[in-house]
């Protein structure tokens, strides 16, 4: 080779493996974006065709990628583009169906969008919201919530199963856990205001201890009592070991929950595309 091209050559060949510790830090720091969590619920900043921020509120309980509150479909003028019923209980709800060029949180952009309008400050939230983004917004990127810091990072990277904390889940987001000594599912889930809530049920031969408190929650038109107690039997979910952990049961409830209550004191990560969590 000429000697002008063999320098050419090294200098482009040493540019490419300079460039590659950037491109992994670039990778692996993702963008540290900013959220609420006010009254056990977490609300994230969302732009609705370039405008905004606007508050949604994050629910990695419900599929799709979201939906738009009424007053905000409104005040951006929407077009309606048709229909979608949903079931709700016993009934089924006629939603109308809007078009929206792009969602935005940080620099994850969903494009040429059809979403449902609801009416999503109909019950209480101390923050109002503008809608609720779900967990396909983050389908393809790893998403972490670091619930004592208040911040939400999205990357290209995933999990390892070999890493600390880190777990498979089945059906969005049921992960296998520990009570005790028997093996149960925990489902993990950011959109609700729950404590961690286990099934009476399941605490047949554990060792707790019940306290003075109560707490009253509403679902699906139900209304049920939660009972505090403390466990004082091991309890281990992803990277986190317990004892002596404060939780509530009901005759009710029909799996254990993790909800914002308790995630708001860790950092959750989920990589849907590998189907795996790391909770710590």
């Amino acid at each position: 080779m000429h000697p002008k091209r063999l320098r050419r050559f090294f200098t482009l060949l040493f540019t490419v493996f300079s460039l590659v510790p950037l491109i992994g830090l670039a990778q692996s720091t993702g963008q540290p974006l900013p959220i609420i969590i006010q009254d056990n619920l977490i609300y994230v900043q969302v732009r609705v065709n370039g405008r905004g921020p606007y508050n949604f509120m994050l629910n990695s309980g419900i599929s799709g990628l979201g939906h738009i509150d009424q007053q905000l479909a409104k005040e951006l003028n929407l077009n309606i583009v048709g229909f979608q019923e949903n079931r709700e209980g016993t009934q089924i709800k006629r939603e109308f169906l809007v078009a929206v060029d792009k969602l935005s949180i940080g620099q994850v952009t969903h494009t040429n969008l059809k979403l449902t309008v609801r009416n999503d400050n109909e019950h209480a939230h101390q923050l109002p919201i503008s809608g609720v983004i779900g967990r396909d917004f983050f389908s393809r990127y790893l998403i972490t919530v670091d619930g004592p810091n208040q911040r939400l990072r999205i990357s290209q990277d995933t999990l390892a199963s070999k890493n600390k904390g880190v777990v498979r889940y089945t059906n969005p987001f049921l992960v296998l856990g520990k009570l005790g000594p028997r093996e149960v599912l925990f489902n993990l889930d950011v959109g609700s205001a729950l404590p961690l809530l286990v099934p009476k049920g399941l605490l047949m031969g554990i060792r707790y201890t019940d306290t003075a408190n109560q707490r009253t929650v509403t679902q699906a038109n139900s209304t049920f009592t939660l009972q505090e107690a403390v466990i004082h039997d091991e309890l281990t979910v992803g990277g986190i070991l317990l004892k002596d952990q404060t939780i509530y049961y009901s005759d009710k409830a029909h799996q254990i929950n993790v909800g914002v209550d308790f995630l708001k004191n860790h950092t959750v990560s989920f990589d849907q595309r590998k189907k795996l969590i790391r909770l710590e």
